[in-house]
């Protein structure tokens, strides 16, 4: 009935000199679907939500060995790693299965909180955790961590690497974290990032 009713919308534009550009915008939504409706209508709830995130200004990836981990300087001066750069830098993309998770309302990625790594979750870590929100330079919504965690996960690996209490499917991570590591301790984490995402070069030109 709806449908209906918009058809004869339309036709009544286009015999009452309406705009040819407006009466087929009716048109085409005339055609569209309740879902594909409200999907547009979402599309551009989330569009309007994400213009109020900070956005990033300067984009790059470090190089640690043959690891690569995107990062970005964002427009209120946060320095951050993206979660995808994060899980692909550490050889994990999906969770773990079959395992017991270690439940205590921290916003941990879920390969964090199996049982065995537990003892060596402390308040650095967790502090450090909170998801950023930002739109990329295109302008996509994305997510990231403060750059400090990076080094606290790798903390994590070093200590419980030591501790001998790693599972097999987690010395890949420990492998990569050290990596990681290492070079963190040579350079820093804010002056890798500035320096893969040029923003030192443009802080110095301002400066």
């Amino acid at each position: 009935m709806n449908d209906d009713h918009e058809r004869k919308r339309t036709r009544w534009k286009v015999q009452w000199g309406v705009p040819a550009r407006a009466a087929g915008g009716t048109a085409r939504a005339a055609a569209l679907s309740g879902d594909e409706r409200r999907e547009i209508a979402r599309k551009a709830a989330r569009a309007r939500w994400a213009r109020h995130l900070p956005r990033a200004t300067h984009e790059g990836v470090i190089q640690f060995g043959d690891i690569e981990i995107e990062v970005a300087v964002l427009d209120d001066g946060q320095r951050l790693v993206t979660q995808s750069g994060f899980m692909v830098g550490l050889g994990r993309i999906r969770p773990p299965k079959g395992r017991q998770y270690y439940r205590a309302g921290a916003n941990l990625p879920a390969f964090l909180t199996v049982q065995n790594l537990r003892p060596y979750i402390d308040e650095n870590l967790v502090g450090a955790a909170s998801q950023i929100e930002f739109r990329t330079k295109q302008g996509v919504k994305a997510f990231g961590y403060a750059a400090n965690f990076l080094s606290e996960v790798c903390e994590l690996f070093t200590r419980a690497h030591h501790a001998g209490v790693l599972k097999d499917t987690q010395r890949n991570i420990a492998n990569r974290a050290q990596t990681i590591a290492e070079q963190l301790q040579r350079s820093g984490s804010t002056h890798l990032i500035d320096e893969a995402t040029g923003f030192q070069e443009h802080h110095e030109k301002n400066a």
